[in-house]
């Protein structure tokens, strides 16, 4: 089968104003990076796959490079910027942003895009919440900057999550299995998996997938289910950037969900995802990774990280009504070649309007009609005249 007039699976083309706005949001969004000073940072698409290891291999686009050697299309941003920092030998602590593609390989007929936008910030070198403080704000004022409506913040920690995957002596398959059980919220699947467990924990567990909400009745739930306080730490460092937020942003809807985890595995803090109404799922989040560096064998390095899905963002916009139309064009120009000059210098002059390209005059006015522009203008050796205005018939 010739596959020329296909995209593959995942992938979609953005035609005039949809690729107009995306490519507008991008820019909305790293002029909002760079007035926060975080520094631009790019990387390449294609990367060795061992930069990606830590990951599922099974969501990777893999090929081999002319010497044999595996390499794969980025699924992620943050391991790459990683690698940079990490193999440079840059100075800490940074404040980078970027924007660029990722590739996910995605279960066919799934309707996940295998292909995306994705722009964000690192804060490489920096252990004080304050980096937090700065993700969390950037994202709620960014969202505020795009007009998202009904935009939602909600917290989790991936230390609560470690912590809990301790106490209950999971390992392999079945900290899969529990990981799975959280991200679908299956209460009816997490009752059966809780029996293996004393009656104490089971009652935890069964109560985790629905222990999300709003911040402070929410943790203070969860508090009296565990029974381990060890637990608390985790939860009360939530408590408290939520309360940090709210007294700089307190209009911000902040939510918690006690049993969230990140789809990537390297988060180690606290973590959070952010949504809007109309939008299918989260398109922003991020957290603490302050072990990456060990992947690249380096000692401990403390970082946070926001990440933004451009494309869901996009999607949110266009059901809301808030991306950009088109300016109508109202002055079609044509000319003769020999008047380019002056073509040229009306253009110039007149935003409102835009050059023929067609060779007669017929040929334009015939174009004004198709696409409603109200005059056609046209530049002769003769000088400049009218040739047609809305409504005239030829």
């Amino acid at each position: 089968m010739n596959w020329n007039l296909n995209l593959p699976t995942g992938t979609r083309d953005k035609l005039f104003r949809e690729a107009e706005a995306a490519h507008k949001l991008e820019n909305t969004v790293l002029d909002f990076f760079k007035k926060r000073d975080f520094m631009r940072i790019e990387t390449p698409i294609i990367e060795f796959e061992d930069v990606f290891s830590s990951e599922t291999k099974e969501t990777h686009y893999r090929f081999f490079d002319e010497k044999g050697r595996l390499l794969a299309l980025r699924p992620d941003m943050t391991l790459p910027i990683g690698r940079v920092v990490h193999t440079t030998g840059v100075h800490l602590p940074l404040k980078l942003s970027y924007s660029g593609k990722i590739f996910r390989a995605n279960a066919g007929f799934s309707g996940d895009r295998n292909e995306e936008t994705q722009a964000g910030i690192e804060l490489i070198g920096y252990g004080s919440k304050k980096a937090e403080i700065e993700c969390l704000l950037s994202g709620i004022r960014l969202m505020q900057t795009l007009a998202i409506p009904d935009f939602q913040m909600e917290l989790g920690h991936a230390g609560f999550y470690e912590l809990l995957v301790q106490k209950l002596h999971l390992s392999g398959q079945a900290e899969n299995e529990f990981r799975a059980l959280l991200q679908n919220k299956s209460l009816s699947e997490m009752q059966a998996f809780s029996e293996q467990f004393e009656p104490k924990w089971a009652r935890f567990l069964c109560a985790l997938p629905r222990l999300f909400g709003e911040v402070h009745p929410t943790i203070l739930e969860a508090k009296a289910l565990l029974p381990d306080e060890e637990l608390n730490a985790p939860l009360d460092e939530i408590l408290e950037m939520a309360t940090l937020i709210q007294q700089v942003e307190p209009n911000a809807a902040l939510l918690v969900d006690i049993g969230l985890v990140q789809e990537l595995r390297y988060y180690t803090g606290l973590i959070f995802r952010g949504f809007a109404s109309f939008a299918a799922d989260y398109f922003l989040s991020g957290g603490r990774y302050d072990r990456l560096s060990e992947h690249f064998g380096q000692t401990k390095v403390p970082a946070v990280g926001l990440a933004l899905h451009l494309d869901s963002i996009l999607a949110v916009k266009e059901r809301h009504g808030l991306t950009e139309k088109f300016s109508k064009k109202e002055i079609l120009i044509h000319y003769d070649v020999t008047e380019l000059k002056m073509a040229e210098r009306y253009y110039a002059e007149h935003p409102e309007s835009v050059l023929s390209f067609l060779d007669s005059e017929r040929e334009s006015i015939a174009f004004a009609r198709k696409w409603d522009i109200g005059t056609v203008v046209s530049f002769q050796k003769e000088g400049l005249k009218v040739i047609f205005e809305r409504g005239e018939r030829v």
